[in-house]
Formats: C-alpha cells, sequence, structure tokens
C-alpha cells in the first residue's frame, strides 16, 4: 500500500505504528502485521518523503496554537506501546531520512517487559501447534496454521465486543487450557520491549519524543475516577523518575471511539499534558483538536 495517498495539502497525517521487525520468521504470530517488515517500513518512510514533509507532534501543537503553520502534505509518525525494535530497528532509518518520530509508551511493559494480553495468547498459539480450548462462546480447535489464525481472530473480535472482560485473565485460561506455563514476559523480538536505559536515549535524541501510553494499557474511559487517575499518574511518575523525562504529550490505549471521553481529557490536561491522539482512521484538518487527533494504524 501507498501511504502517501493519506496525506491532505492542508493538515498532517499522523501514522500509528507499533513495531518494526528484521527477519523474524513465525508461523502465525504477527498475522495482523502489527510488527512490520523493516523493507516495508523503508519502502513507505520514502514514499512519504517524496509527497510530503514530515513534522513532530510538537510542531502539530505549535500548528494547533497558530504559533507555526504547518507545511503542505505534513506528515508524522507515531509509535505505541514501547517495543524494542523501535530503537533498535526503526530508529536507525527513521534517521537516516531525517524523520522526526514520537513513541509513546506504556510504562508496566518498559518495567517489567510485559506482554499485553493479545501478545500473551499469541505467543502460546505459535508454540502448541494442535490443541482445544473453551472459550466464552464455545469449544474451539484447532490443529493446523490456518485454525490457529482463525483462533486468534475469534479472540480478537470476542475482545471487540465484550471490551469490558478481563482480557488478561482470558490469556491465563488459554496458556493453562493449553499446558503452557503462565507467561507475562518474553525475550522474543515480537515482545521484547524497551528498557528506561533505551527510553531515556530515544528521548535524548534531537529529532525523538517519548509521550505515554498508560501504565498498565487498561482503556481509561472503563476506569472509575480514583483507577484513572492512578492510571495515568503512575505513568507520568515513572517517567519523570525512571526515564528522566517530563512528557506533555500522550496517547489512548486501544484508541478507539469508546475508549476515551471528556472525563479522559480533563485529566490529561490537568496533568500538563498538550496532545493525545487516537486510532480512530483519518487525515487532520485544521479544525481537529489536539485531544482528538486521528491517526493511520500501519500494516
Amino acid at each position: 500500500m501507498n501511504y502517501a495517498n493519506r496525506l491532505v495539502e492542508n493538515g498532517v497525517t499522523i501514522f500509528l505504528f507499533h513495531g518494526v521487525e528484521d527477519g523474524v520468521c513465525t508461523e502465525v504470530r504477527n498475522y495482523t502485521r502489527k510488527h512490520i517488515p523493516k523493507t516495508d517500513f523503508c519502502t513507505y518512510l520514502e514514499e512519504l518523503k517524496v509527497c510530503g514533509t514530515p513534522v513532530s507532534m510538537d510542531d502539530v501543537v505549535a500548528d494547533r496554537r497558530g504559533e507555526r503553520p504547518l507545511p503542505p502534505y505534513a506528515f508524522t509518525i507515531t509509535f505505541d506501546d514501547g517495543f524494542e525494535n523501535n530503537l533498535s530497528v526503526a530508529a536507525p532509518v527513521l534517521a537516516e531520512l531525517g524523520i522526526p518520530a514520537m513513541f509513546y509508551v506504556t510504562t508496566d511493559f518498559i518495567d517489567s517487559n510485559r506482554m499485553s494480553w493479545i501478545d500473551r495468547i499469541e505467543y502460546v498459539v505459535e508454540q502448541v501447534t494442535s490443541g482445544r480450548v473453551v472459550m466464552p462462546w464455545g469449544e474451539q480447535y484447532f490443529s493446523n496454521p490456518a485454525e490457529r489464525v482463525g483462533l486468534l481472530k475469534d479472540i480478537r473480535h470476542y475482545a471487540k465486543k465484550h471490551p469490558t472482560s478481563d482480557l488478561d485473565a482470558m490469556a491465563s485460561l488459554v496458556q493453562e487450557q493449553l499446558g503452557f506455563p503462565e507467561t507475562w514476559s518474553a525475550d522474543h523480538p515480537l515482545d521484547r520491549k524497551l528498557t528506561w536505559a533505551q527510553v531515556s536515549e530515544l528521548a535524548a535524541g534531537s529529532s525523538f519524543s517519548v509521550g505515554g501510553h498508560s501504565h498498565n494499557h487498561n482503556i481509561l474511559s472503563f476506569l472509575d475516577d480514583t483507577a484513572l487517575e492512578n492510571e495515568i499518574d503512575v505513568s507520568l511518575e515513572m517517567l519523570r523518575e525512571k526515564g528522566g523525562i517530563d512528557i506533555t504529550h500522550y496517547s489512548y490505549p486501544e484508541g478507539l471511539a469508546n475508549c476515551y471521553d471528556e472525563r479522559v481529557i480533563a485529566v490529561l490536561k490537568s496533568r500538563g499534558i498538550v496532545c493525545a491522539p487516537n486510532a480512530i482512521d483519518g487525515e487532520n484538518l485544521s479544525d481537529v483538536d489536539l485531544f482528538n487527533l486521528f491517526r493511520v494504524t500501519v500494516v
């Protein structure tokens, strides 16, 4: 896909990545292309630079405040979660091409190299080639790669329809039923997160910035007031104390329309956050609010 087609003359297109892999071979994991190949990453960026001008999230804020207008066909590169390959694989490509980027990190992922609920499930389904699990919607058997991918798709579909479900509990149940030890952390290239030293290294770069992406990757709008404030405050405190960074940028976990609201925005603003993009597909014209910026997810 040529993502340069998503650029707009009088606005900014913000692209959302998660990871960039360099020669990782898996049978069923990463079927969603959450981690795109390095060759594709290079191609996408080169095509964007031919047609547009890279800008930082600080440039986007300055434009919305009337301080400094953006160039035509502006675009911004962002990453969510905090995968180690953001630094080891993606950052050198970005630096070589002179493209700034924002890295929104989930602080508990960094602090304990923790896996998300779906990565925990993918991790075991990659290694268990056949089996049976009892899910909320019924029994499901798998004995080949297509059926394993089908299971993962069904799990994602269920999670989207039941967003208040305890998804980590579901991941633990899948691991248990498949006779796999409960796993929360792994050093696989698709699971390895940045360390605090690496987060600080990214933030120290002249063209890179670090923002918050919650502490536990909880959906912020689903939390009560106390839990919401704690989720945000802990992430800000850890970035300050362990990463040496006082941040003003944030992104919403999951980022869909029901994943944040005015209550969430109010708490972020009260903590000094000036901008927070979502994960809803779209480009940003001049009238889009800084706390409702759209992003184009790259796969």
